[in-house]
């Protein structure tokens, strides 16, 4: 059986493919602390107010501010105090004009009072006097060291949009307004499948003919950083009933299937050669370097892309549509690695209708970030994409950056350094 004749598309057209067949797994409900990463899939609203009353943002006297008004030095203000408010303590009487009451961090401030006057900013009465009386030397501000009902967040306002990947800081401020389970995606389950007979384990010792195969826990861990969770992640031989047996095995456990190698024009390319066995998934030739080779398909509702075997492409594959049709199935609405402008410090040639990702290392100069290719963007050497800090991406309609140029990275990691 022959393989299907490949589809030629740019960039975008495959990008566009690509998002236009991916949809977002079903809504789960998870409790608060298990989501971490997840994507919120529901926009959510403040059912009260952050902080819900008012309350003091220091140890110290609530007091009625006009009371300290003419307090000094020369002329010292005395107070009786009449209570003392913990944390956590119901507030039900108010402050009267003419006294002050103890108060701790986060306790309730009592209606008639409009300002806190730390400790260290006041004299006490000595311990077991009675009644307590406290001392002002300096007047203080309507406000102070108060923190209002709602300051922080008001009821009804919007806390997180749909799409929002939450984050731990993201989970506190959900957990004070009382979300204790949210609703999120799963995390995609994804099969890795890689093809090759001179395919070494890591440990292998090296023989004539055969490499060590670096791609497979490199996509894993691309995949895992991504969010996904992968279930398969093995290496399969050059043999094409085998890999198109295992490929309709994991399509029944994966959300989506990702195979590295054997979609080029090889006469031994094996995934090329299964896809006539699978319906539903086109070979592709993507104006796009490095990866041009590659396949897809939704085949039974999952997603299946086929990877070129050179690490550099399937890394750059991995980034410019991988990545993206995973962030969206586990329904994220930021997509991409964040993309940052930057110089470009020696030319960099390409070809018109053929977007272009450099492997790219950034520094900061004079506030802005200046890319410089990362060695010889060769797609079967490792060492580029272990220095890279970004992809530059230089796009269709480009033939060439010169030196101060202007362009668009995607952020793998920022350099070390500040902006200088």
């Amino acid at each position: 059986m022959n393989a299907p004749e490949p589809r030629f598309l740019s960039y975008a057209e495959a990008r566009a493919r690509v998002l236009a067949a991916v949809t977002p797994l079903p809504i789960e409900e998870r409790p608060l602390v298990r989501t971490a990463g997840r994507a919120l899939r529901r926009a959510l609203d403040a059912p009260h107010a952050l902080p819900p009353f008012r309350n003091s943002a220091m140890d110290g006297f609530a007091v009625l501010a006009s009371d300290l008004a003419s307090a000094s030095a020369a002329h010292e203000v005395m107070l009786p105090v009449p209570g003392v408010y913990a944390a956590g303590a119901a507030v039900n009487q108010r402050l009267q004009p003419g006294t002050a009451v103890r108060i701790m961090t986060g306790a309730e401030v009592p209606e008639g009072a409009d300002a806190v006057v730390p400790f260290e900013n006041c004299r006490r009465s000595d311990p077991g006097v009675s009644p307590e009386n406290v001392t002002f030397t300096s007047p203080i501000a309507v406000g102070a060291n108060v923190r209002e009902a709602g300051a922080d967040l008001a009821a009804g306002a919007r806390v997180l949009p749909d799409g929002h990947e939450l984050s731990p800081h993201d989970l506190a401020l959900l957990g004070s307004l009382g979300f204790a389970r949210l609703p999120v995606s799963p995390r995609p389950r994804v099969a890795v499948l890689s093809t090759g007979d001179e395919l070494l384990d890591l440990g292998d010792a090296l023989r004539p003919g055969a490499i060590r195969d670096s791609n497979l826990p490199m996509l894993s861990l691309l995949c895992e950083q991504a969010g996904a969770l992968v279930v398969v992640a093995e290496r399969l031989p050059d043999d094409a009933a085998r890999v198109a047996s295992r490929i309709t095995e994991v399509l029944a456990v994966a959300d989506a299937v990702l195979t590295i190698g054997g979609v080029s024009a090889g006469d031994h390319d094996p995934v090329k050669q299964a896809l006539a066995r699978l319906p539903g998934i086109e070979l592709w030739r993507v104006a796009m370097r490095p990866g041009r080779p590659q396949a897809f398909g939704t085949p039974h509702g999952r997603v299946f892309f086929g990877l070129p075997g050179n690490p550099a492409s399937v890394a750059c594959v991995f980034e410019a549509l991988v990545r993206p049709a995973l962030r969206r199935l586990a329904g994220h609405t930021q997509l991409d690695r964040p993309r940052v402008p930057v110089q470009v410090t020696e030319p960099i040639e390409s070809r018109a209708g053929r977007t272009d990702f450099v492997r790219c290392r950034l520094a900061w100069r004079d506030g802005a970030l200046w890319a410089t290719p990362a060695g010889a963007q060769i797609s079967g050497h490792l060492t580029p994409q272990s220095r890279a800090h970004a992809l530059l991406v230089v796009p269709a309609e480009t033939e060439r950056l010169a030196p101060g140029d202007r362009g668009e990275a995607l952020v793998l990691r920022l350099p070390d350094g500040a902006a200088g």
